[in-house]
């Protein structure tokens, strides 16, 4: 594990990403109550609206086990704990602000030791209620977040303990289904099926005239 550092928060979130990867917005997945999950990189969910959290990191070789009592009463002290994937091909899943200077970038090892491919992330948090929706300079919010390689998987929510969560899973559940951008509308749809039905008539009709003639 590593020291804790200071992250600015802006607009409740700070990255969690992989290097020159699409950052896809209107994809993001908001059900563990965490993080706005992508496909190389996730929006970390702050309670506070803008100031500083503290952040450690964890790379790993495997999935920390949760087989014992004394390794559910290491995550005693989080609020909230749930694990998703993300792919990460440029091997370089780190944590940053939304917006920063190259002199601003926190200092933190890189989380996929790996190198490139499919990691499974344990995020862990605290203090997201205390200063919710505030500007505060020190929020006093922990995070702690862990990575290893893995196969692709569903999120998986381990703890929920903060209203803050609450509210994000329950407006991924309120959320209209997504749609797929490129998909005919009814009216397109139905107009390709009345030319199909066409083609499918002519051709039908192509050997009676062949011999007509």
């Amino acid at each position: 594990m590593t020291d804790a550092i200071r992250i600015r928060v802006q607009d409740h979130v700070f990255f969690l990403t992989d290097r020159d990867v699409s950052t896809p917005f209107e994809t993001m997945d908001h059900s563990t109550g965490l993080a706005g999950v992508m496909e190389s990189a996730a929006l970390v969910a702050a309670g506070i609206d803008r100031g500083y959290v503290t952040v450690s990191t964890e790379p790993a070789d495997h999935r920390p086990p949760l087989d014992t009592a004394e390794q559910w009463a290491a995550l005693a002290s989080w609020e909230d704990v749930a694990e998703f994937s993300l792919h990460v091909p440029h091997g370089a899943l780190t944590v940053a602000p939304l917006e920063y200077t190259p002199a601003e970038l926190p200092v933190l090892p890189t989380l996929s030791r790996h190198g490139g491919g499919y990691y499974r992330v344990r995020l862990q948090a605290s203090g997201r209620d205390r200063h919710f929706d505030r500007v505060v300079e020190e929020s006093g919010e922990r995070f702690h977040i862990i990575a290893w390689p893995g196969p692709p998987a569903g999120p998986l929510v381990i703890k929920a303990g903060s209203r803050c969560g609450y509210g994000l899973r329950l407006a991924q559940l309120q959320a209209p289904p997504p749609t797929d951008p490129l998909a005919p509308t009814p009216e397109q749809q139905a107009e390709a099926e009345h030319e199909a039905l066409l083609r499918q008539n002519l051709l039908a009709g192509a050997p009676d005239q062949a011999e007509s003639q």
